[in-house]
């Protein structure tokens, strides 16, 4: 009779075990699935960061400005003036390369991705001239530099 008591509360004692480890899992869960989110809108949130800082530059900055007025109008630009557009050309391609490297790594959601890769790659196909880009293009990862090109081929 104490035998089969035994074994009756051991069975008992698997089940809340069993069961405690489920909840413990599901916990684990939406811990990730928090922690995930929480991430993704910290990214998100540098970007937009990044991006004002880029932006910034141009508002504060006439010369700079002045430049991009140049290109717009098809001017020539001295050399000092190009370094200086494919300088602020280059901040915005490395904005694109931290999205594109946090969407890969799974730490950028696919609409934020979405937004901000039309967003810089209508941006920079319109003001980087192929030419330039491609005087720059070794410095950035190689997946990446394949997926600049395939955006000036969409241009």
């Amino acid at each position: 009779m104490e035998q089969k008591r035994l074994t009756k509360w051991a069975a008992i004692s698997e089940m809340v075990a069993a069961a405690a480890v489920v909840i413990s899992l599901l916990l684990v869960a939406y811990s990730i699935k928090r922690n995930t989110e929480e991430l993704e809108t910290s990214n998100s949130n540098l970007l937009y960061q990044l991006d004002e800082l880029v932006a910034g530059d141009l508002s504060r900055d006439p010369r700079l400005a002045a430049i991009f007025v140049k290109v717009a109008q098809n001017e020539s630009l001295s050399d000092i003036e190009k370094f200086q557009y494919i300088h602020v050309n280059h901040r915005h391609l490395i904005v694109w390369e931290i999205a594109w490297t946090q969407y890969r790594s799974g730490s950028l959601s696919f609409v934020d991705w979405r937004d901000w890769n039309q967003y810089l790659a209508a941006t920079l196909t319109k003001s980087l001239p192929l030419e330039w880009w491609n005087e720059i293009r070794s410095d950035y990862k190689p997946e990446f530099a394949v997926h600049v090109d395939a955006a000036y081929a969409d241009k």
